[in-house]
């Protein structure tokens, strides 16, 4: 039986299918267009890469019951099966028993006592990079919210400093990783990952990178810190198995460090980058933001107990993980029957859906594409919180959360009170969604002091 006969049948499928490619043409060169187009052709709509059938959400509730109601007949889907081998079972890929046991196990680096002291941290690094920023000189914001996340999460959650070489490994090979995994899901056959041509080489050679990197980062880490502390490599460390009493394995170490510096760094550098670019347009709300951070603490070095008296910055924020999703496109693979639409999936079906097309919708959202942080506190104008899922929902939902806004609102803070920021040219910023995340590319932005 084909691939295509084995597709469910009752499923409309996307116009636009090219023989042997699918819809790979508009999903590659025109993304978010593609998939938010889907919802004019119903809740679960079938497209096709090359040849294998995927069934795409379109439908927040339906999503909403896959990630939450129906959790337990699904698993992550062929993307982190390829994300699994190539970046090894941390939780950003494990799947069932063995995904809970070791969110069981990270869950308390992220308790309230250890995110004050995460917050801390954050403002005193965030503080020391704003310092050094250079005023009246256009730069790219998103390396300078990369550098800052990346810090900031090596420091609190392994209790150790980087090396200038260890930071340019990371810079190097985290980029050709979170792009390359996508793309080598996307081959439609294994056996083009062995061909000896320059990009397999880059991913291959960035894989080994990121891997040496974050080895060395452990084994520091272990050596500053014999004892028992409060930090994540602390508990790692310290586990045994419920069955053989024996520590976790170091690959298994290493495995969930790359899955928490990955997710850690990038969705909070790739919101902040899209922040500025957007507080750079809103000049007036720029200044209302400051105004709010510099009312709490002048030089913007705000603590945990100040984070729920930043509310509009919270709500620019909130808007921000809405227009400009970072994962802007996710898989679950059904174990078990799902009925979603009138449509039965059988098990083995793959299903795709895009926060970010679920947070575009006009159907959640009033003027869906337009920045709006005071929808926030209009109700009426978005959708139910079940609905807004950029860190998901379920059993699968980030862990690291909290921390991520904690990071955000301090990170916000140190800049909003010391710098006014504007472009550097009249050119829009555009959408990249070739990787993991939607970046922001296109015009610099001038810093200038306050």
């Amino acid at each position: 039986m084909s691939e295509d006969d084995a597709a469910p049948t009752g499923v409309p499928c996307a116009p636009g299918r090219l023989p042997l490619l699918g819809h790979l043409v508009p999903l590659l060169t025109r993304p978010l267009p593609f998939l938010q187009s889907l919802a004019d052709h119903g809740p679960v709509v079938r497209i096709h890469l090359w040849r294998k059938p995927v069934h795409v959400l379109t439908d927040p509730e339906l999503v909403h019951r896959l990630l939450v109601k129906d959790a337990a007949k699904t698993e992550k889907g062929f993307v982190f099966d390829k994300a699994r081998g190539l970046l090894g079972n941390g939780l950003f890929t494990s799947e069932g028993a063995f995904h809970l046991r070791q969110r069981r196990l990270v869950q308390p680096a992220f308790h309230r006592d250890s995110i004050r002291r995460y917050a801390t941290l954050a403002a005193r690094v965030a503080a020391a990079a704003v310092s050094r920023w250079e005023p009246g000189r256009a730069a790219p914001i998103e390396p300078r919210m990369h550098d800052l996340a990346r810090d900031i999460v090596v420091e609190a959650l392994f209790a150790t400093h980087l090396s200038r070489d260890q930071k340019n490994g990371i810079d190097r090979a985290v980029p050709v990783v979170l792009t390359g995994f996508v793309q080598r899901a996307l081959y439609p056959s294994p056996l083009l990952e062995k061909l000896p041509v320059p990009a397999n080489r880059r991913f291959d050679a960035a894989v080994r990178g990121l891997r040496t990197v974050v080895d060395e980062i452990v084994a520091q880490a272990a050596g500053l810190h014999q004892g028992p502390d409060d930090s994540l490599l602390s508990l790692l460390l310290a586990t045994r198995d419920e069955e053989t009493g024996l520590p976790m394995a170091p690959a298994q170490v290493r495995d969930e460090a790359v899955s928490l510096l990955l997710a850690g760094t990038e969705t909070t550098a790739t919101t902040l980058a899209w922040l500025f670019h957007e507080l750079a347009q809103h000049q007036d709300l720029q200044d209302e933001l400051s105004e709010e951070v510099r009312a709490i603490a002048a030089d913007g070095a705000v603590s945990m107990g100040d984070l729920p008296r930043l509310e509009r910055t919270g709500h620019a924020i909130s808007e921000t993980l809405r227009l400009h999703t970072p994962n802007w496109i996710l898989m679950r693979r059904a174990v078990a029957p799902l009925h979603y639409g009138g449509v039965l999936l059988p098990p083995g079906a793959e299903v795709l859906f895009s926060p970010t097309a679920l947070h575009r919708s006009p159907q959640l959202h009033a003027d869906p594409l337009r920045f709006d942080p005071d929808r926030w506190r209009r109700p009426a104008d978005r959708a139910p919180a079940r609905l807004f899922i950029p860190f998901g929902a379920g059993h699968h939902k980030c862990v690291g959360e909290s921390f991520a806004w904690t990071e955000m609102l301090v990170i916000a803070a140190a800049v909003l009170a010391r710098l006014r920021l504007r472009p550097a040219t009249a050119t829009p910023v555009r959408e990249n969604a070739t990787a993991a995340t939607v970046r922001p590319r296109g015009p610099l932005l001038i810093a200038e002091p306050r």
